[in-house]
């Protein structure tokens, strides 16, 4: 694997790791190398990213890959749109949805984490509350009016509001504060917080470092928002670059089947990429995590719904209804199911009417 270090910009930190120049059997000449940017979230969702830099499989491919590490979906559409890369890591339903209201036109070109057997669940997502401010995990309405750590705009916001929303519970009356997630175990462990709202690892970490304070309010629940992610680029972008998108995406392909094979193993990879990531919270975290890139009849309507209850909601605003073809380009994928199927061999059928699907939205 290339070099690591840090890097400032602006409104984030990203942590660089170049692949250029990695030897392994079939690699393309240094010279030929295409290079790419790629901006990820630094959570476990990312770890296909990590993976597949670690193994070299970009490299294999002709294809010198800089991962950047970012502290969320928003600060990856404002990369895309500012032109700082090609291809980002996101959301395919909440974060799509944000982008595109806001006018970045940016659309999912391949998935590599989703529940495809279910219309909505967040695998990753979780809400963690602390024992001694009197939360019951028994009890929902015990969180009314706690202090929460969320994260703005994020999908976990969402999460937590559904949650509330499904035991009839007003948040309002809760005071919620946005943080980045990465700082939510320290804050809730030192006690600033009465409950947190984080994603994998940081999720894995909290409820180690509460011990038996931890409370586990809600983790990778069904039926609260619908959670794909994968690579979003520009959707023009996507459509002139089709080549160069299968070459990047078999990448993550060989990685998702790689995590679904040798977790641990890729646990620890992960600790290389993720500062104060230790092992064992990152093999907690991978297991909450469906590493299934297909797009099923129930993810589309997961990520319609999910848009379109956004719009109802007012959390964004657009003149028209979302549709399936705003959040995902299925041509590469296609592609890769047809010249690759041995990567998805393991992986069970798929439900083929809406009737089959699990984790419909509350």
């Amino acid at each position: 694997m290339g070099s690591i270090r840090r890097a400032w910009r602006g409104y984030m930190t990203a942590a660089v790791v170049g692949v250029a120049g990695f030897a392994c059997g079939g690699s393309a000449d240094a010279q030929q190398m295409q290079t790419v940017t790629y901006i990820v979230v630094n959570n476990l969702f990312s770890t296909p990213a990590y993976v597949a830099s670690e193994n070299g499989y970009w490299a294999k491919a002709g294809l010198n890959v800089n991962v950047k590490l970012t502290a969320s979906g928003r600060a990856v559409t404002q990369a895309l749109q500012a032109g700082e890369a090609q291809f980002g890591h996101a959301a395919l339903s909440t974060t799509t949805a944000s982008a595109r209201a806001s006018g970045n036109m940016l659309k999912g070109a391949v998935a590599y984490y989703n529940a495809a057997d279910h219309i909505a669940k967040a695998g990753g997502r979780a809400i963690i509350g602390r024992k001694d401010r009197g939360i019951d995990a028994a009890n929902p309405k015990s969180m009314e009016g706690k202090k929460i750590a969320h994260l703005a705009g994020s999908t976990n916001e969402f999460y937590l509001r559904a949650w509330f929303r499904k035991h009839g519970l007003d948040i309002r009356k809760s005071e919620l504060v946005s943080m980045p997630v990465e700082n939510m175990p320290i804050t809730i462990r030192q006690g600033l917080v009465d409950a947190i709202a984080p994603w994998e690892p940081y999720t894995a970490q909290a409820v180690r470092e509460l011990g038996a304070n931890a409370v586990v309010v809600s983790r990778g629940e069904a039926s609260l928002v619908a959670d794909a992610i994968g690579v979003v680029a520009h959707e023009d972008y996507i459509k002139k670059n089709y080549d160069l998108l299968e070459k990047f995406s078999v990448g993550l392909m060989e990685a998702t089947a790689f995590i679904r094979k040798n977790p641990k193993e890729s646990a620890e990879i992960a600790t290389r990429f993720l500062d104060g990531l230790n092992v064992a919270d990152a093999t907690e975290g991978l297991k909450f995590i469906e590493w299934d890139p297909r797009v099923s009849v129930c993810t589309y309507e997961g990520l319609v719904l999910t848009g379109n209850d956004m719009i109802k909601s007012g959390a964004i605003k657009m003149d028209k209804q979302f549709q399936p073809g705003d959040f995902y380009d299925d041509t590469v994928f296609k592609r890769i199911v047809q010249k690759q199927p041995q990567l998805f061999a393991d992986l069970p059928p798929l439900p083929k009417t809406l009737a089959e699907c699990k984790g419909k939205l509350n």
